[in-house]
């Protein structure tokens, strides 16, 4: 005993020299080959035993348990029977002992260290390990306690390192296995009851004024007005106890879902239940009533409530992940979608007091991310399978996925709800090809959903619609991938458009180009505006509106010149000649507008805000020559297949092209533009038969001019 509590004494000594700022690196050194020793000598347990029940310094308690874990996973082998049955006794009963006053970082540990054994010995050796965690799991003192072993248990013994062998892993699976039943049950116990004892006590609200608003969508999504009911009832005010208990729950049965298959364990009770908490993240009265009251206690209270709403998302989530569904699982699987849409449809909802977006801007950022990552998944993994349950409304989930994807309070938010479409549309392209003959029906379904998209997206990268938003947006530092905020969002945005135009061109087509028109009439009217001064030219607009609004007009027509660009390939091989009148309206507008800039050369014209009215001007003219090259391949199409019926009108796109890249060819433009008047020539020479181009007049002009430019030092690239 003596013994004992000197060298308690002396180890705390040491661990309170070790981790003081004064102590030397050497020193630090010293101390750790000290303890290092220490733990490699027969019967170190002992000691460490000792020390944990009779010390309160974090650090002498982390060495000791660090003492044990090295036993454990490494020398376990050699250690003696009678001295591991002492270990597996009296390890729980000191966490028995001291598990309501030992710091969390420290009980954790020391659960671990326990479920360690059992990962060694369970069953044979230790063959009441799990029957112990089953039982502080039922007794409602020790219940967070049993809890919190469950969860390290499954996070250790079913996705366990890899110091264990093939044989082993699968052994103690199948052991865990066995024990789902009983433990789902238990859990799903421990969540109802909670939640039943707390409903008795919660006042029932007055109806809502608006609360007939959701009769139709809600009852198609549930089927069943008695679901519809249960679901509209408040939700319960937790005591503390009672949150901690639940979210320990929760996050047991979000990593149990992790790695069990899907099956009938998996109650529709459970599943309800779960359903139950994830309305806990909807519930924005505790977080107003703690910004009301200013209480850090009602704002904890409500951070709680909203983190049981991402944990019950996760629990979702989990299961929404798995791609094999076996078929007595799949109705399951469709009351869960049902239950989880009746809450989007619930987030979504306006009222008098409520736009969506502040709704959404109320609710935990956490939950938002978790929500969106269902939708993600419902779509990418289950929506093949759902579209054919005729109870599943795809067409007013689309409804309500639209109003999500369009207030969400965050860029990121917003990228990740155009993903969702993205893939949805993917999924629409894909079956449309695998069922040719039913391609009419599928898009007459969608059609305006897909409609109602484009004229949205388009809406949204315009900042005629949306300038507050697009003036968030950084355009100047360079993410991993090369590109800007701003550029990310236009790229992802056109993605969307594209995608929508392969399914439906003539939709697509006159959506878009009647407002790239109308931002194309702004443009070519500057002329008028353009006068002499003694320097050159200056462009005669000068109110600090008018310069706003030119500025806006010419971001817009940037963009939208991005987006006709990104169309190209959709008018080209297999519907050259179905969509050729359309093909052709637009590369003669490109051409015009290519001349246009090059002639009055607006890219050297002075303005009342160069900063902001040149760099656009030159950005206009730049996309403009980049969308050009984009039809390059159209034009080769259009000269092997139609030029020799109507060579004049081939020739004179080709000419004035030519004609609006001549200038362009000079170390005094600015190098955005040479390059892009570049990329566009090497485009025609390779795509549009060669021996041909040179027959037509303007190319000589081009090489003339690259010739006598060639002294003029031109940019290497």
């Amino acid at each position: 005993q003596a013994s004992e509590e000197a060298s308690l004494r002396a180890l705390e000594s040491l661990m309170t020299e070790f981790f003081h700022n004064c102590t030397t690196n050497e020193r630090k050194r010293e101390i750790e080959e000290l303890l290092n020793n220490f733990a490699q000598q027969i019967g170190a347990w002992r000691f460490c035993l000792y020390f944990l029940s009779s010390t309160r310094n974090d650090y002498v308690m982390m060495y000791s348990l660090t003492v044990f874990e090295n036993l454990i996973n490494k020398m376990w082998l050699g250690v003696p029977s009678q001295d591991k049955m002492e270990i597996r006794s009296c390890l729980p009963k000191l966490l028995l002992a001291h598990h309501k006053t030992l710091p969390y970082f420290i009980r954790n540990k020391l659960c671990k260290v326990i479920v360690d054994i059992g990962r060694q010995d369970w069953p044979m050796f230790y063959h009441d390990f799990f029957t112990n965690i089953l039982q502080l799991i039922q007794s409602p003192v020790t219940t967070p306690l049993g809890l919190i072993m469950l969860k390290t248990t499954s996070e250790e013994l079913a996705c366990p390192r890899e110091d264990l062998s093939v044989a082993r892993k699968e052994e103690l699976r199948k052991l865990l296995l066995d024990q789902v039943q009983t433990v789902l049950g238990l859990l799903t116990g421990i969540l109802e009851s909670i939640w039943d004892k707390h409903s008795v006590t919660a006042a029932t609200p007055p109806p809502s004024p608006t609360s007939g608003e959701s009769g139709d969508l809600l009852s198609s999504l549930l089927q069943s007005p008695s679901a519809a009911k249960l679901l509209n009832q408040p939700i319960p005010i937790l005591d503390t106890e009672s949150e901690y208990i639940c979210s320990l729950a929760l996050e047991c049965l979000a990593h149990l879902f992790s790695w069990i298959p899907l099956s009938t364990s998996i109650t529709p009770s459970l599943l309800t239940t779960i359903f139950h908490f994830a309305r806990f993240g909807c519930d924005t009265r505790v977080r107003k009533m703690s910004s009301v009251n200013g209480s850090s206690q009602n704002s904890v209270l409500g951070q709680e409530r909203g983190r049981l709403g991402v944990l019950a998302m996760s629990c979702i989530n989990e299961l929404m992940s798995k791609n094999c569904v076996p078929m007595e699982f799949e109705e399951y699987l469709l009351r869960m979608f049902q239950q989880t849409f009746y809450l989007l449809q619930k987030i979504t909802k306006e009222n008098n007091a409520h736009t969506v977006k502040s709704r959404l801007e109320e609710l935990d950022e956490s939950y938002i991310e978790k929500f969106t990552d269902f939708l993600r998944l419902f779509v990418s993994v289950h929506l093949r399978r759902i579209e054919s349950y005729s109870q599943f409304p795809v067409v007013e989930f689309l409804a309500l996925l639209f109003k999500y994807t369009f207030h969400q309070p965050t860029h990121e938010g917003y990228f990740s709800c155009l993903d969702i479409w993205t893939l949805f549309l993917d999924y629409l392209t894909s079956k449309i090809k695998s069922r040719l003959a039913d391609k009419e029906a599928v898009l007459n379904r969608y059609e305006d959903a897909l409609v109602l998209l484009l004229t949205e997206v388009l809406n949204r990268i315009q900042f005629r619609y949306n300038q507050a938003q697009l003036e968030e947006l950084d355009d100047e530092t360079l993410d991993d991938d090369q590109q800007t905020e701003w550029q990310r969002y236009l790229r992802q945005s056109l993605e969307v458009v594209a995608k929508v135009m392969e399914l439906l061109p003539t939709h697509a087509f006159s959506t878009l180009f009647p407002v790239l028109q109308d931002n194309l009439e702004v443009y070519l009217g500057l002329q008028q505006f353009v006068v002499t001064s003694g320097t050159g030219h200056r462009l005669n607009i000068t109110a600090e509106n008018d310069c706003r609004r030119l500025h806006c007009s010419l971001r817009d027509l940037s963009s939208l010149l991005q987006a006709v660009g990104r169309l190209a390939e959709y008018f080209i091989g297999d519907v050259f000649a179905a969509r050729f009148n359309d093909a052709l309206t637009v590369v003669e507008r490109l051409v015009k507008v290519t001349l246009y800039g090059s002639q009055i050369k607006l890219y050297n014209i002075e303005t009342a805000v160069p900063s902001v009215l040149k760099p656009d001007l030159i950005d206009v003219h730049a996309q403009s020559l980049a969308a050009l090259q984009a039809y390059s391949h159209w034009l080769a199409q259009f000269y092997s297949e139609v030029h020799r019926q109507n060579p004049e009108q081939f020739i004179s796109l080709v000419s004035t092209t030519l004609e609006a890249i001549t200038p362009l060819i000079s170390s005094k433009v600015q190098e955005k533009l040479l390059l892009s008047a570049c990329h566009l020539l090497v485009s025609l020479a390779t795509t549009v038969r060669p021996v041909f181009l040179i027959s037509i007049p303007a190319v000589q002009k081009v090489f003339n001019r690259i010739t006598d430019t060639s002294a003029q030092r031109l940019p290497d690239k």
